[in-house]
C-alpha cells in the first residue's frame, strides 16, 4: 500500500468511531458501561486535539502569521475541553463541530506555507464534512 492510500485509509478510519457511537445511541446501548454520547464526545475531543496538534506541529517553524494559527489551534482545543467540563452535551457537540470546521479553515489557510500532497485538502474537507454530519446526527 502506498503512502497516499494509507493516509486516506487512516483518515476515513478515524471518522468511523463517530458513526459507531451513533449506532450505539440508536440501539440505546452502552459499551463498557459508557453511553454513546460519552463515547462520541470523548472521542471527538481526542481527535480534535490530535488534529490541532498535528497542524500546530506543522506550522511552528513558519512565519509569525502562521505561528498565530498554531495558537488558534490551542484555543479551539481548550474551548472544546472547557465545554466538555462545563456545558450540556448538545452544546459540547456544537462547539466540537465548530472546532472541526475551524481547524479545516485554519489548515486550508496555511496550505501555501506548508507542503502537503495535492489530494490532502480535498480529503480533509470530505472527512470534516462527515465528522460535522456525525455531530449533527448525535445532537438530534
Amino acid at each position: 500500500m502506498n503512502q497516499s492510500s494509507l493516509i486516506k485509509l487512516l483518515t476515513y478510519l478515524g471518522a468511523t468511531p463517530f458513526f459507531l457511537a451513533i449506532g450505539l445511541g440508536w440501539s440505546n446501548q452502552s459499551f463498557l458501561g459508557v453511553d454513546a454520547r460519552q463515547w462520541f464526545v470523548s472521542y471527538g475531543l481526542v481527535i480534535l486535539s490530535f488534529m490541532a496538534g498535528t497542524l500546530w506541529g506543522q506550522v511552528i517553524n513558519e512565519s509569525l502569521k502562521v505561528k498565530r494559527i498554531a495558537l488558534a489551534t490551542n484555543a479551539i482545543t481548550l474551548a472544546a475541553w472547557f465545554a466538555f467540563l462545563l456545558a450540556a452535551t448538545p452544546i459540547v457537540l456544537i462547539i466540537s463541530a465548530l472546532g472541526f470546521i475551524a481547524l479545516y479553515v485554519l489548515e486550508s489557510s496555511v496550505m501555501s506555507a506548508v507542503q502537503r500532497p495535492a489530494y490532502y485538502l480535498g480529503l480533509r474537507l470530505r472527512v470534516t464534512a462527515l465528522v460535522v454530519l456525525a455531530h449533527a446526527i448525535m445532537i438530534f
